[in-house]
């Protein structure tokens, strides 16, 4: 009996995959993360126990469920499947990108009804942590011409850019632009500007901003006011210094001149 099985799982995966090509299942899009997990969920109809789960990867026989065992056929997955909810879902562990493709999943209840659901499933690499470089900026006292661009440690060719900015505690806009770049004209009222860069797939996202990259040109005069003093300071206080000391030798020979 047990030499059969195999046979038998073959059997049933050309029957499932003879279901689904009548084009009945429309997949169901998932997006997962390298090395993290992901639920696959039949709906199984009304609440009647579970006679038989079976799965398939791409064409291939992957695992059943029945009687409250699971077997793994497909070795790749072995160690990292987990069937919850009485049969009705298959989580899969520590994702790997060779996990992409599709899933067709069939149920069998106890009265003998079957229900199919098909999975295709993109396995995305977490995206690297960005950060923003102010480059290419002309200051006046009018305006701040800038270039800001998101920076990531490596090119990640399945990331997108989104950039968003916001004055003081206001709610972030969506910046018109989607790329790692953006060039920006500033008159001195929104010097306060916080931009927000946030670089994303569909499964993983990060974010960095930057708040205040234009230069306030009304602290620059009061610190080229603080200049001037320091070096009138360093002009004036050598020659109080030698006023000082030659103040007491003049009372000195004061002192010493005969009535």
């Amino acid at each position: 009996m047990v030499k059969h099985l195999p046979e038998c799982f073959l059997v049933l995966s050309i029957f499932t995959s003879l279901l689904l090509t009548g084009g009945e299942d429309v997949p169901v899009i998932l997006n997962g993360l390298i090395n993290q997990s992901i639920p696959m969920s039949l709906s199984g109809g009304p609440s009647v126990p579970v006679q038989l789960v079976f799965w398939n990867f791409k064409t291939n026989p992957l695992a059943t469920y029945t009687n409250n065992q699971l077997n793994v056929i497909d070795e790749k997955f072995k160690g990292r499947l987990e069937i919850l909810d009485d049969g009705r879902v298959m989580k899969i562990g520590h994702l790997r990108l060779e996990d992409r493709g599709l899933y067709t999943g069939t149920i069998t209840l106890t009265n003998n009804m079957n229900y199919n659901k098909v999975y295709n499933l993109t396995v995305y690499e977490p995206v690297p942590t960005p950060s923003i470089v102010a480059k290419e900026r002309k200051n006046s006292n009018d305006w701040c011409n800038v270039t800001l661009r998101c920076s990531v440690p490596t090119n990640k060719s399945s990331s997108s850019y989104t950039w968003k900015y916001r004055h003081g505690g206001s709610d972030y806009r969506l910046y018109n632009n989607f790329g790692d770049t953006i060039q920006m004209s500033l008159q001195p009222e929104s010097w306060d500007m916080e931009v927000l860069c946030i670089i994303h797939n569909q499964a993983d996202q990060k974010n960095v901003s930057l708040h205040k990259f234009c230069p306030d040109y009304s602290v620059n005069v009061k610190s080229t006011g603080g200049l001037t003093c320091w070096i009138q300071l360093y002009i004036y206080l050598p020659i109080l210094t030698i006023l000082s000391l030659s103040l007491p030798l003049l009372c000195l020979l004061n002192k010493r001149k005969p009535e």
